[in-house]
This record gives C-alpha cells, structure tokens and sequence, in this order.
C-alpha cells in the first residue's frame, strides 16, 4: 500500500509540472491602444476576426474582447491597456504588458507604437511587436524602411498622400485661397504632415496659416486666430487628439469646413474626410501577422513592413448644414459615402465606417494557404534589404 501511494504522489508530480509548462506555452498577446477611434475600431476587429476563424479565440471569450476586457484563454491570453491619450498612461498599460510577459505587443497608432518601441528597444531579448493603424513608423524611428528595421518589428502602414487630399478643398471651392491647418508639436506625424500640407497647398495657389495646440483649450485661440487670418476651410493632418467636438463646434460658429486627413473622420462629423481607406484590411494583415507567428510559420525579423496607399474621401451633408456650408457638386460625386442625418446610404456605420468590415467566407485551410501567401509576398530578401540601405544613405 505505502508503495503504491508512493507512486501516485510521483506520477501527480510528474504530472501537475507538465500542466503548468503547457500553460507556460499559451502565447501572451497584448493590444495596446492610444485612444479609442473608429480608425482603430475597424482594424482592432479585423484582428480579432482573424484571431477567431483561425480559432485561438471562441465565442465566449470574442464577447469579452468586444467589450475591450482582457482574457486568460483556451489557447492564448490577451491582455487589453487603453492610453487614454495620455502618455504617462502610456508607459503604465507597457510596463503592466510586460510584467504579464506578454510575447507580442500589438500597437495601434503611431503614439503608442512610438512609445512602446522605445520601452523595449534596449531589451536583450524584446517581445515581438506587430503595429497597425500607425502612420508614422519611419519618421519617428520605429524603423528606417519596410525592410530596414529592428528584427523584433513589422506591422502595417496606412500611407497618407496629402498630394491626394489637399486638392479636396479646391473640389469644394476652387476659388478657396487661404486654409488654416492645426497640428501639434508633440507629435512628429502632425508636423510631417502640416509641412507637406503646406508645400503641396503653395503648389496649389493656396496659403496655409498653420496653428499649434498642445492641449484641448488651445483650440478655441487656434480657430480665432486661423480664421482672423482670413481662412475659408480648416485642414487636419494625421494626428490623433481629443478635442475632436470642441473643433467641430467652433467650425459651426466660425462657418468653418473642416477637411480630415481620414475617410472615417466625416462620420464623426468633420466636413470631409479624405485619406486612407482600407484599415479593416489593415487589421487583418497585422492579424495575419500575428497568427503566422505564434503559428511558427514566419520571422518577424525577416517580414516587411507592410504598406498600402488606398485612398477615398466621404462627406457628412450634416456638419456642412451645421456650419451653413454648401457641399460641391464634385464632392458629392466622387464621395465613397455621404453621411446624412446620421446614416449612409453605403450602411457605413459611425462604430465601422467603411464598407468592407468582414473576412471574406472560405474554408480554413483555403485562408491559411492564402494568408501564407501573402505573407511569403512580404520576405525580407538580403538583395531588397540592401536596395533599402542604398536608398536611405543615398536620400
């Protein structure tokens, strides 16, 4: 009898150990976030989407998620940290990431991919880190070039051509001659974009007064100032801030248009939106991304980063009646949506604005060969990695 308890109590430590290391191997994924946006809305559920046909995630588990709330899982544990567009919160959700040794670290927007970059940089052996929705990786040194980056880096690059969006205000007025700008200084992409807003409006016939803010208050002395220097439309460069509704509400005082360089931004009643149209499937490729590798199937080190340039505008007929502004006829025309009276014809919503926010139907192994694809489209080769190099020292 003693040598048979003997061995029960062997066999439970031999065993209890392996149950422990197994859990060990579930994966740590956590998501990141700035702020909440509908620009990170749709690539959030992208991944999401992708997280759960590949079946790391069930249905109980994808309702807790969609209400933003972190999970020890079945087969991966997601942890959730919302910045709430402080910096210092920032650096708090990181440092909590890290103690849940979290294996990758999903980043939305160019801030929280910036600052998580630099908390882990240094590290002899970082978490992966997968971005997505984030505009700026190259001009705040995340990475040199798609392929000219950190081994531990990739993700995916909404391409912001202000060459396309910057006419969008002489389709609404060509007489139009003097735009205000507002940016901040504390984020690099909002500079970038304000100058080039500024060199591509000179080459247009147009003068751009230029506003910094660095809080919220700091709009209502921008707005007066921008329109006692005679501006007839305010321009927003990619930047991410809170004072989205105070911004709105004194362009209806003003009389104002307001030209968002993001389609999604019109539903959250800017005058037109133009830029980027595509984060959905953004999302999904970060998701792809990630998948691949907790899969085993690629090395971040050897994946590109992945860039895209798709461009659309939308217009919302109810901000323009609130400002007492009259939309063009070639606005109009050319819009991918129109928001009135709170909807689109489209069936764009305010949570998703853009048309296509669902995987498309296939069988599993038909996705994973696709998505493997794809992904195989975006190696690293020693000969690209080089061209790249060359690129960058010759610029």
């Amino acid at each position: 009898m003693r040598n048979a308890l003997l061995l029960v109590i062997v066999i439970a430590l031999l065993i209890v150990p392996a149950s422990l290391a197994q859990d060990d191997d579930k994966p740590t994924v956590a998501f990141l976030k700035w702020g909440d946006s509908s620009n990170v809305g749709l690539a959030e559920k992208a991944i999401l989407d992708m997280l759960q046909v590949y079946g790391f995630i069930n249905e109980d588990e994808r309702r807790l998620l969609d209400e933003e709330r972190s999970i020890e899982g079945e087969n991966i544990n997601i942890f959730y940290g919302d910045a709430l567009f402080d910096r210092t919160e920032a650096n708090v959700i990181i440092e909590r990431a890290l103690d849940k040794d979290a294996d990758v670290l999903v980043t939305f927007t160019t801030q929280m991919t910036q600052i998580a970059y630099y908390a882990i940089r240094e590290f002899i052996d970082p978490p992966k880190l997968i971005f997505t929705v984030t505009s700026g990786p190259y001009i705040t040194g995340v990475a040199e070039a798609s392929c000219v980056k950190p081994e531990f880096v990739t993700g995916t690059v909404p391409v912001t051509n202000y060459e396309d969006i910057v006419p969008l205000l002489l389709m609404q007025d060509p007489d139009m001659k003097v735009v205000g700008a507002i940016y901040s200084p504390q984020q690099r992409a909002s500079e970038v974009g304000v100058a080039r807003i500024t060199e591509i409006g000179g080459s247009l016939g147009l003068t751009v007064e230029a506003e910094s803010i660095i809080v919220t208050p700091d709009l209502y002395q921008a707005v007066e100032k921008l329109a006692d220097k005679g501006a007839e439309a305010i321009i927003i460069p990619i930047f991410t801030f809170q004072g989205f509704q105070l911004l709105l509400s004194l362009s209806y005082d003003y009389g104002l248009p307001v030209l968002f360089s993001a389609p999604q931004n019109a539903y959250r009643g800017g005058t037109i939106g133009g830029g980027f149209f595509g984060l959905y499937k953004q999302g999904a490729i970060a998701g792809n991304m990630l998948i691949a590798h907790l899969n085993g199937d690629i090395d971040i080190a050897d994946t590109a980063i992945y860039e895209s340039d798709d461009f659309a505008f939308a217009v919302n007929l109810d901000a323009a009646d609130l400002q007492d502004v009259e939309i063009s006829q070639a606005l109009l025309d050319g819009a991918a949506y129109i928001v009135e009276n709170g909807e689109t014809e489209q069936g764009v919503s305010a949570q998703y604005p853009e048309v296509e926010i669902t995987l498309p139907e296939m069988p599993l192994e038909e996705r994973r060969a696709a998505d493997l694809a794809f992904l195989a489209g975006l190696e690293c080769t020693p000969e690209m990695i080089a061209e790249q190099q060359a690129a960058l020292e010759g610029g």
